[in-house]
């Protein structure tokens, strides 16, 4: 069975895609020795390199070049698109069974939010349809897919994301990793992470800011680049933004936090909170609907935008340490369910069922 993935540009830093194809690779390479696997990163060509727009260079690089380089390549078993903005990609695959990953549509569901249309994204979703199988990642991602494209359900499998084994329970030392990046040792801290719009910074500082007059002791340890906090000065020196830290040390930031707060407006699924559950961090979380078929009852929920709740929220779990206790132990609990190889396993048996279908 000779499976090929098909990979992002290197150029575009889409972090996550590159994690999830990465994932998938390392894994099937090391423990099914029947697969052959292979993988294909497109180049940008000579003449892209001239194009100086660098919005329309990888325009042109995704939707022309792209779909050129593949038409290239030998006949395979299967391929699998790792990214769904590559949709269009399914007329140039040369295999007999063609499947595509779609994480999330956040750029059409957010369209007014983001203040742009996506007519790209919507011209490589409109080949979902197409393809014998479509993952998503949530059955939250399964609803968009079918409210804003044609693509019939039958076709689509839920698979919740899983992450890697570093991310657990094991003890460390904290003394060591507040000097490693410069943290309060005896501050409560409080994680929260990312930049874009639908991540609902604003919220997590005007919460900050509510914690601060009830506890002095709280602050906010940041991951994900750096936030503007114009307008949130007067509790800047409350927010520590970390550098860029590679996956495998991201277990010990949420080892040292108290909470990882995640007042997240929409998103197709959440790496961070399995992360967090994986390594016993309690979540407070918003109640979206892809959050919460990650965290069921383990977390703390509520609106996204309800700076009071959350703040309770937090509170409790800070003031209470039996409830802590409970939630950090349902938290584990939880994690056992984003299994990794039960994950690849369910994923081989699609491959196969794809591939006899074709037979």
């Amino acid at each position: 069975m000779k499976i090929k993935y098909y990979l992002n540009f290197k150029e575009e830093n889409r972090v996550s895609m590159e994690e999830y194809a990465q994932q998938l690779i390392d894994y099937q390479l090391n423990n099914y020795k029947e697969m052959e696997i292979s993988s294909f990163r497109p180049k940008l060509t000579l003449f892209t390199k001239f194009i100086l727009n660098e919005k329309l260079k990888m325009r042109y690089a995704r939707y022309l070049s792209y779909p050129s380089q593949v038409k290239k390549l030998q006949k395979q078993d299967l391929s699998h698109i790792c990214d769904q903005q590559y949709g269009h990609l399914y007329s140039s695959l040369n295999s007999k069974v063609k499947i595509i990953t779609v994480n999330d549509l956040v750029p059409i569901v957010l369209q007014k939010q983001l203040a742009r249309k996506s007519y790209l994204l919507k011209y490589s979703l409109s080949k979902l349809k197409y393809y014998d199988r479509i993952i998503a990642i949530s059955e939250t991602t399964k609803k968009d897919i079918l409210k804003y494209t044609d693509c019939p359900e039958e076709k689509i499998t839920v698979l919740l994301r899983v992450v890697e084994p570093f991310f657990d329970n094991k003890p460390i030392n904290e003394s060591e990793i507040c000097n490693l990046y410069g943290l309060p040792k005896n501050k409560i801290k409080i994680l929260i992470e990312g930049n874009i719009i639908y991540k609902n910074n604003e919220t997590s500082f005007k919460i900050l800011r509510e914690l601060l007059q009830i506890n002095k002791n709280i602050v906010f340890v940041k991951i994900g680049g750096h936030s503007d906090m114009t307008k949130f000065n007067d509790i800047e020196d409350k927010v520590y933004h970390l550098p860029f830290i590679k996956k495998e040390n991201l277990s010990d930031i949420y080892k040292i936090c108290k909470i990882f707060l995640v007042p997240t407006i929409y998103t197709g699924g959440s790496l961070p909170i399995i992360e967090s559950i994986k390594c016993g961090t309690p979540v407070v979380c918003s109640n979206t609907p892809a959050i919460l078929e990650v965290v069921k009852e383990t977390a703390l929920t509520c609106d996204a935008f309800d700076v009071k709740t959350f703040t309770n929220n937090i509170l409790s779990l800070l003031n209470d340490e039996n409830l802590y206790q409970r939630k950090k132990k349902e938290s584990l609990e939880r994690a056992n369910y984003f299994n990794l190889s039960k994950y690849q396993d369910t994923l081989r048996e699609i491959y196969r069922t794809e591939i006899l279908n074709k037979k």
